[in-house]
């Protein structure tokens, strides 16, 4: 029979490395004798003539995110590709595409149906687009949250956009509230009063 305090050593050692949290690793980065960088994630692979003048670099660690979140009003996008806007009706998120060739703002009919919106006793109004004319529902919306701003009561046109990957279109009738800044160099579009 084992010694009880050997046994709770062992105890104790496995539920240690059962809850050990790895840490953030450190990246190491030195300059040769040519001026050439070199960068290691192992200090034993850095020559040992180079290692008094490493530099250690902490990585951020997991799940932290490593810039601060946008300022609100701020939307970010990628070069290249369409502007997106966090929006929410009645507190249902949503996704409008920044359009500011549209004259109003545009939200799909099963959108407002999951803000609780009743389409059915809405006014029809006729739209004309680059797709063709159509008859649609106007429906008003009590308030609009758009990238951290609210607007409203505004009258938005219920509607489908074709092959939109998005619930709808941020038309002029939001945006000319306020000043679009785009930054493209830095991937941020910015409302601001």
């Amino acid at each position: 029979m084992r010694d009880p305090r050997t046994v709770l050593a062992l105890v104790s050692l496995a539920l240690a490395l059962l809850v050990s949290v790895p840490a953030a690793a450190e990246i190491y980065h030195w300059t040769d004798a040519d001026g050439v960088d070199h960068y290691s994630t192992d200090l034993g692979r850095v020559p040992a003539r180079y290692r008094p003048h490493v530099r250690v670099i902490d990585t951020p660690t997991p799940g932290v995110p490593s810039q601060p979140a946008p300022a609100p009003g701020t939307m970010l996008f990628t070069s290249g590709s369409p502007i997106l806007a966090e929006a929410h009706v009645n507190g249902v998120p949503l996704t409008l595409l920044v359009d500011t060739g549209a004259a109003r703002t545009v939200i799909s009919p099963g959108a407002l149906a999951r803000g609780g919106f009743d389409l059915s006793g809405s006014r029809i109004v006729r739209i004309v687009g680059v797709t063709g004319v159509a008859d649609v529902r106007e429906v008003v919306v009590p308030r609009l949250d758009v990238a951290g701003a609210q607007v409203g009561p505004i009258a938005v046109i219920a509607h489908d956009v074709p092959s939109l990957r998005a619930d709808g279109l941020l038309g002029r009738d939001v945006l000319d509230q306020f000043v679009l800044t785009i930054d493209a160099a830095r991937g941020r579009a910015i409302l601001s009063r």
